[in-house]
């Protein structure tokens, strides 16, 4: 959990500075959470460089120069989790950004969460 806390933090300072790219550290969660990205959008390519070691974060702009990600705000920490359960998360989805959440089945988006009616762990929030 401490290197997830890390990467939010480098990808705000980063989409902050409009750098093109962010390298991390490979493990397992991390390489989930930037999959998930990928596939929602917000960042445009994940390389794997130094014999897999590490990720290459090659992250996503709008034509005008402003960052996709508007919004990237840490919900749990590793002393105080937050939990959504599956009605929670009907109430709370107003369609105007993505929650990240740690689930059983994994890594899920909230949408993915109210399909499959279930809650979890609210790692993030984007917009």
């Amino acid at each position: 959990m401490l290197s997830f806390c890390t990467l939010t933090s480098k990808l705000k300072n980063a989409l902050q500075s409009h750098k093109q790219f962010i390298i991390f550290r490979k493990n397992s969660l991390v390489l989930k959470f930037l999959k998930l990205l990928f596939f929602e959008g917000f960042i445009s390519e994940i390389v794997e460089i130094n014999s897999g070691k590490f990720l290459k974060i090659y992250l996503k702009y709008l034509p005008n120069g402003s960052p996709i990600i508007k919004k990237l705000k840490l919900l749990s920490t590793p002393g105080k989790p937050i939990y959504f359960s599956y009605t929670h998360l009907a109430k709370l989805r107003q369609g105007t950004g993505v929650f990240i959440l740690s689930t059983p089945e994994g890594l899920l988006t909230d949408q993915s969460c109210l399909k499959n009616k279930i809650g979890g762990t609210a790692l993030c929030f984007l917009a």
